[in-house]
């Protein structure tokens, strides 16, 4: 699955764009860009950060230095990824959260892939 290639590497940058988002990882061998068209939600020290919640980019700035401990897609629904400090963040790929045709896409080195 294309989304473990970010594993054990660390969230170097977040980039809040317009409408969408990037996060940049850094690894030892690889590097890659996140992109999410749908604003994902992050959990950090146990709280949930929606877009409109007050404190959200904080909280997905708070992801920097952070290495991704373990990534997945469930059920084509959500991708999750979460930290070394048990932080997550999650980016919901349903249709009905999208604001154009892609939830998210991840590009590591010269691969791509889109949900």
């Amino acid at each position: 699955m294309f989304i473990k290639t970010i594993e054990n590497t660390e969230v170097s940058s977040v980039i809040f764009i317009r409408d969408y988002l990037q996060f940049y990882f850094e690894g030892e061998q690889i590097n890659g860009t996140l992109t999410t068209y749908s604003l994902p939600v992050s959990v950090v020290n146990g709280r949930y950060f929606e877009s409109a919640s007050l404190g959200y980019r904080d909280s997905l700035c708070s992801l920097i230095n952070h290495q991704v401990k373990k990534s997945k897609i469930i059920s084509d629904q959500n991708i999750v990824l979460t930290f070394d400090n048990d932080d997550r963040l999650e980016v919901s790929l349903k249709k009905e959260d999208r604001s154009g045709h892609e939830a998210a896409m991840l590009r590591v080195n010269n691969e791509i892939a889109v949900w």
